[in-house]
């Protein structure tokens, strides 16, 4: 919440912000009935005005934008899920800005909430492989080893969709989207990689100022999860656990190798598969959470590469 002062009045507030209202849809058809007013486009409601007998008025834009004229020298607007109160004090006007919880909402909109679960943030991990087997490669074992340390994953679920599967609560539904993926795999021995003849070839290094060898690959990821929400300290704040099944495409990879300051890169396919599909699992609070992804597809095409399973373990942020 923030508080600003301002020396207008808020009778002046008022009396600039209805007019625009009208102005905007002074080309629109006008319907009236009793205390309430509504204007339509095309069949739709875009404006309603309601007159209350208690001197307050009640402006609805659409489904996104509140404006209440409340008792007393205040005005309260609401956008999406904020709310901006306008109010007159002894110092001039003040302005709050505060984050509506379910029951608010549901007082400004008639509405409960819909089911909204966590998939959009910003995520970060480290990445590791299991079951993996070198025995095509007897000349060459473990030329693959990660430096954990600093084998990250970045993630970043721009989109988010939330279906509730229940009808008059709001605490189970399925949550699925899209992200985008970008992992680094750096190796702990001087090896790098390439393709040799449709299969997976590695390539020795002189360590003498040999600093970073990597591979990198960047995938499109699409998960369905089920996520359960148990409400904590009031109806906006939640605790929740998902889980479920998810797929990816990749994009691109290279190999980067940089070795008495200079640095090198190769972009190719490796034999990486060009599609991966695994499980993904989250518990968290709020706009934070701890997340765990393991994929069933092997890392490399089948018989082309190491066999190795890759998986994430990480935290979410800035949930949106």
């Amino acid at each position: 919440m923030f508080v600003l002062t301002a020396k207008p009045k808020i009778q002046n507030m008022k009396n600039l912000i209805l007019p625009l209202i009208f102005l905007f849809v002074c080309s629109a058809a006008v319907l009236k009935a009793q205390d309430t007013t509504r204007v339509k486009v095309l069949g739709k409601n875009v404006v309603t005005v309601v007159e209350g007998g208690d001197v307050r008025t009640d402006v609805k834009i659409g489904n996104s934008i509140n404006i209440r004229d409340g008792r007393g020298d205040s005005v309260k607007v609401r956008v999406g899920r904020k709310a901006l109160v306008i109010s007159d004090g002894k110092h001039g006007s003040k302005v709050e800005l505060n984050k509506l919880d379910d029951q608010e909402w549901q007082s400004w909109t008639g509405h409960s909430p819909r089911f909204k679960g966590h998939w959009a943030a910003l995520e970060m991990g480290i990445n590791s492989f299991a079951n993996v087997g070198y025995s095509k490669y007897p000349a060459n074992p473990n030329f693959m080893d990660l430096n954990q340390n600093k084998s990250y994953e970045i993630g970043i679920n721009f989109l988010g969709y939330s279906i509730g599967l229940q009808k008059d609560k709001k605490n189970i539904g399925l949550v699925t989207g899209l992200g985008l993926t970008f992992n680094d795999y750096r190796f702990s021995n001087p090896y790098t990689i390439e393709n040799d003849n449709g299969v997976v070839k590695p390539v020795a290094l002189n360590q003498a100022g040999l600093s970073k060898t990597k591979l990198s690959t960047s995938f499109l990821t699409v998960p369905l999860m089920l996520e359960f929400q148990i409400p904590v300290n009031g109806h906006d704040k939640k605790f929740y656990v998902s889980g479920g099944v998810i797929g990816g495409l990749k994009l691109g990879s290279h190999t980067k190798v940089k070795q008495d300051g200079d640095k090198s890169k190769s972009r190719g396919d490796f034999n990486i598969n060009p599609f991966r599909y695994g499980t993904t699992a989250r518990i968290g609070y709020k706009g934070l959470n701890v997340f765990g992804t393991y994929y069933f597809s092997s890392f490399f095409k089948d018989g082309r590469g190491p066999d190795m399973s890759p998986f994430t373990i990480g935290i979410g942020l800035m949930n949106w």
